[in-house]
């Protein structure tokens, strides 16, 4: 089999050929007019060299297009409105930009150029000006010349089907990943899917690009946005409403509290803790939020047990007042048996002792159970045993936070609406959330978390019961908010139309959050595409060129040896030369360090490999 080894960034000796092949067309068409001799020959001679100079000259532009585009290309910018254009004409699709297929032609390009100097290989600054090739700029971020090994490409669209399995985006400081978010947030606000922006930083960059999605896609109505830097501004969202099981509320916030070596025993009775408070706020049909949470597992749970066996005995005795009296003046008078600590009403103890000594073990409930075992527990031991989720609830319960995550709906004062995931998502909302972890990270990422976990629940409701609608979930810094909840979304969350991206700098930021890289791995490996811009850390590099996959190319080995003996003063030498193939990264880790900042690299479901660039979306406003 022929082997055809292809060196684009030779000098073009074609263009030497293309000119002789010229004149010498030239000169057959002018004897063919003036010599006087039969012209045939000569139109026949002509024609032959006009058809070797096409030839010739094709090649030689080829060549020097491709050694022009090395130039890169210039900064896009694009109007909102040839964004929907493109979905019209291609609906069902995503579109990402500019770019072409990556393929081993292309590897085998970069190998030979970064063997050479890219100095020698670019035409002067003059020819670049006068082909309209802006030249190469030296302060610019990244290697422009890394898009250039293709001089063609096109508009680049994904299959939505593709984006079902979930995408990752890596991308060091200023690559680029809020204007990837901005064009994928644009056509699926335009597509008028659910769309739910969980911010770490509250960049205002991304808080206005959500905002304006909505207004060119003529959806104003439908923006949301919660952060608590602007309580005034933001929506009142609670977190806790939507759950199956009343397990779930304590699981919710335990998730959030870090578990390590002997902590395993404080994270269990916490969530214990909370889980009693939940049941018995259930029972006596309120509805559990942060507030009330932390209210009775701080203070403790006895005006919560009280209101629970009062509730008990209004439903299962006919005349419970008169049948309670005596124990509640027996305990008036202290001569109860309970002993509950400061603060404990008389009437309490007396239905403690009531409950305790007349009901029978058949009759009894498990929210009372659980309550009492919580207030008789020895307080000491008690306080000891919470002093790890304490912290947390007064975070996520403090000054402006309490009415924004446990928000009152009796509260007519408060005018902000009140929302929660399943109203979001019913109502096809566009909710932006920044969480201002700049400011405070560690209450920040309890929030996100916490969120993702009532979107989780949701996910499970739509999954069962079949209500299923597309839903966009784009979560930038992921490290900042992954928990055991992101997993199961992203683990099951296509069943119920959840199209998750996530957006990190680095894979050892998942890796420290998590303290487990095949945890880590695991999260990743629930996304089915990779998008890759200018990324720094070598073992995100590494994993990223791991995703690629490898490619052959070929190598050409030049040897040269010369001889001498001196018995008969006769030399000789040796000139070979040898093709050969050599196993390689598709794409090279350092390749990804070269990256022009909104450029990509992207593995896509599969196997597609795309090489590609982003525009920014043009303000039009501001014009």
């Amino acid at each position: 089999m022929r082997v055809r080894y292809d060196m684009p960034w030779r000098a073009a000796y074609e263009l030497y050929a293309a000119l002789a092949w010229s004149a010498a067309g030239v000169s057959m068409a002018l004897a063919a007019l003036v010599s006087g001799l039969p012209s045939a020959p000569f139109w026949t001679m002509g024609a032959c060299a006009a058809g070797l100079a096409a030839w010739t000259w094709r090649q030689a532009l080829g060549l020097l297009d491709l050694k022009l585009s090395l130039a890169g290309r210039a900064f896009s910018f694009i109007a909102p409105a040839s964004v929907f254009e493109r979905m019209r004409r291609h609906p069902g699709t995503v579109w990402l930009g500019y770019g072409f297929e990556w393929t081993p032609r292309h590897t085998q390009r970069m190998v030979e150029l970064r063997k050479r100097e890219m100095r020698d290989l670019m035409p002067p600054r003059w020819f670049l000006r006068l082909r309209g090739v802006p030249p190469q700029d030296r302060n610019a971020v990244g290697a422009p010349w890394i898009h250039g090994v293709e001089p063609s490409e096109r508009d680049v669209h994904i299959p939505l089907s593709a984006l079902e399995g979930n995408t990752v985006i890596f991308g060091t400081t200023g690559a680029g990943k809020t204007s990837a978010f901005e064009v994928m947030i644009f056509q699926a606000v335009a597509r008028g899917d659910v769309v739910i922006v969980i911010d770490p930083k509250g960049d205002r960059e991304l808080r206005e690009v959500t905002r304006r999605a909505c207004q060119c896609a003529r959806r104003p109505e439908a923006f949301l946005m919660f952060h608590p830097a602007f309580p005034g501004e933001s929506i009142r969202l609670d977190p806790l409403k939507n759950w199956s099981r009343v397990t779930s509320v304590a699981s919710r916030i335990a998730a959030l509290l870090p578990a390590e070596g002997g902590g395993d025993a404080f994270v269990n009775f916490a969530w214990r803790a909370m889980n009693v408070v939940a049941a018995g706020l259930v029972y006596v049909e309120e509805r559990p939020n942060l507030v009330k949470l932390r209210r009775f597992v701080e203070s403790g749970a006895g005006a919560l047990l009280q209101r629970v066996l009062e509730t008990y005995y209004t439903r299962t005795l006919a005349r419970w007042p008169a049948q309670l009296a005596p124990h509640i003046e027996r305990a008036r008078a202290g001569r109860s048996a309970q002993r509950l600590g400061v603060g404990a009403t008389a009437e309490l103890a007396a239905y403690i002792d009531y409950y305790t000594k007349e009901v029978p073990a058949h009759a009894r409930r498990e929210e009372i159970d659980g309550l009492l075992s919580m207030v008789l527990h020895d307080q000491t031991h008690y306080a000891k045993m919470i002093q790890n989720v304490l912290p947390l609830l007064s975070s996520l319960t403090s000054g402006d936070l309490g009415p924004l995550l446990s928000p009152d709906a009796a509260d007519i004062a408060d005018r902000r609406p009140v929302f929660d995931s399943d109203k979001i998502i019913k109502g096809a909302h566009v909710l932006y959330v920044g969480l201002d972890s700049l400011s405070d990270p560690t209450v920040g990422s309890a929030i996100g978390s916490i969120l993702i976990a009532d979107l989780a629940a949701v996910a499970g409701d739509i999954y069962n019961y079949g209500r299923k609608q597309s839903i966009e979930l784009f979560v930038d810094e992921v490290a900042e908010c992954v928990n055991t909840p992101l997993i199961q979304v992203l683990n099951k969350g296509r069943g119920s139309g959840f199209r998750i991206t996530l957006a990190a700098q680095t894979l050892p930021d998942i890796v420290a959050k998590l303290g487990d890289e095949s945890k880590a791995r695991m999260v990743i490996g629930n996304c089915n595409n990779l998008i890759a811009l200018r990324t720094k850390d070598r073992l995100t590099q590494d994993f990223v060129v791991e995703t690629f996959g490898e490619t052959h190319i070929q190598t050409l080995m030049r040897t040269q040896a010369t001889a001498a003996s001196s018995r008969d003063a006769h030399l000789s030498g040796n000139l070979s030369e040898r093709l050969s193939e050599e196993r390689v990264d598709v794409f090279a880790p350092e390749w990804l360090g070269m990256l022009p900042s909104l450029h990509y690299i992207a593995m896509v479901s599969g196997g597609r490999l795309i090489k590609g660039r982003l525009p920014k979306i043009r303000d039009e406003q501001r014009r």
